[in-house]
């Protein structure tokens, strides 16, 4: 199983930009499957079976995004294919691409690690002043 965010539009509406999609890897994929690839440019693309191509060489398939004019301009090999799209989360690709932003970092990591450090040197500022307080009872007491 992969997880790929979506960056365009090309398979609205279907699927959404910004979504999350879960691939998993399939033997037999068949006309209307939604499928994850590596194109020529080393991008990662998910796109519509259209037609499946048989050859001496194996399968190939003709693929196009749902909100694309035509089809997509290479074909693709069932072995260059990653897999066929099973599960769809809408949105939460943006929240995981902001994530990756140096802001997103911060908020992420950076302020809730401040706000935590500062919360426990506030408690353990406080377990200590209740130690030396019980220490001056306790001499008070011996005098």
């Amino acid at each position: 199983m992969r997880s790929f965010v979506v960056v365009s539009g090309s398979m609205e509406p279907a699927i959404r930009l910004g979504s999350i999609v879960l691939t998993e890897s399939e033997t037999n994929y068949k006309t209307g499957d939604i499928v994850s690839f590596n194109n020529n440019a080393g991008q990662t693309v998910t796109h519509r079976i259209m037609e499946i191509k048989t050859s001496p060489g194996g399968q190939s398939f003709i693929l196009k995004g749902d909100a694309n004019n035509t089809a997509d301009g290479e074909e693709v090999k069932k072995r260059e294919v990653i897999g066929e799209v099973f599960l769809t989360i809408p949105y939460l690709g943006r929240v995981v691409a902001f994530l990756r932003t140096l802001p997103g970092f911060l908020f992420l990591i950076i302020i809730p690690s401040v706000i935590f450090i500062g919360w426990e040197i506030i408690n353990i500022k406080r377990e200590m002043e209740k130690e030396i307080e019980k220490k001056i009872r306790r001499k008070m007491a011996d005098l």
